[in-house]
């Protein structure tokens, strides 16, 4: 099991930076229906599953917190938290045990657009835009 979800980590890390890099900002029309990357809207085989997954985003000037309201069990948790500006820069990124609730927060530096992440070990990587 520790394989698959470091396996799954590793390519959700990659396959985030890669869209992110690759695709101009916030052009997240491609289809996800098959892949490891999802949102409220899509949630393609994980269909009933996004409002576990979906990281909500709480603002106020440059403090964001994000929270994933997911149950934590060493089974089933959500690993990771990230936020990523709209040049690909990763600007925050929290990495939790299952012991932890998932909630992170972070002083970002300036306003613009983002994409907070949540990567769960087994229902892959949820995103969700934001801008301050």
């Amino acid at each position: 099991m520790s394989t698959r979800r470091q396996f799954l980590a590793g390519a959700a890390m990659l396959a985030g930076v890669s869209v992110i890099k690759t695709v101009p900002a916030y052009a997240w029309d491609f289809t996800m229906d098959k892949g490891i990357v999802y949102t409220e809207d899509q949630t393609g085989m994980w269909k009933g599953k996004q409002k576990l997954h979906v990281p909500i985003i709480d603002t106020k000037d440059l403090d964001v917190v994000i929270t994933t309201p997911h149950p934590m069990s060493e089974e089933h948790y959500i690993v990771r938290h990230t936020i990523v500006a709209e040049d690909g820069e990763v600007v925050h990124s929290k990495t939790f045990n299952w012991k932890e609730d998932p909630v992170s927060k972070a002083v970002l530096k300036k306003k613009g657009k983002y994409v907070a992440t949540s990567f769960c070990n087994l229902h892959d990587l949820w995103i969700k835009e934001f801008t301050l």
